[in-house]
């Protein structure tokens, strides 16, 4: 079987998309890394699953939300645990970290000038 091709649209920054571009560079599978500026945002928008970024495309299927994005890379790339325990793991793993981006939050939007 061939491997799909994903193209995964977030701006130009780390933010939110980050953690899928490393879960690619660690399975070592090549994605469109389409990076889009705050002016081009609101054209976009609407086109997108909840009018939120980041976006993965899947052979042109979007999967919104940068959490169901991670696991869906993490279980396709081997990178989801190998037993439902070490699967919950990486759950509360990816959970912890949730909390953490969403304390840091208002920092990081002043550091990617959304917000002055």
């Amino acid at each position: 079987s061939t491997m799909p091709s994903y193209k995964l649209t977030y701006y130009d920054a780390r933010g939110r998309a980050e953690i899928a571009r490393q879960l690619f560079h660690l399975g070592g599978v090549a994605f469109e890394d389409k990076r889009i500026s705050q002016e081009d945002w609101p054209a976009i928008k609407k086109s997108m699953p909840f009018a939120q970024i980041p976006v993965l495309e899947v052979d042109g299927k979007p999967l919104p939300q940068s959490y169901a994005i991670y696991r869906y890379l993490a279980k396709e790339f081997g990178f989801a645990g190998k037993t439902s325990f070490e699967a919950a793991w990486v759950d509360a793993i990816a959970d912890q970290f949730k909390d953490y981006n969403n304390e840091i939050q208002p920092a990081a939007l002043v550091f990617m000038g959304f917000v002055k």
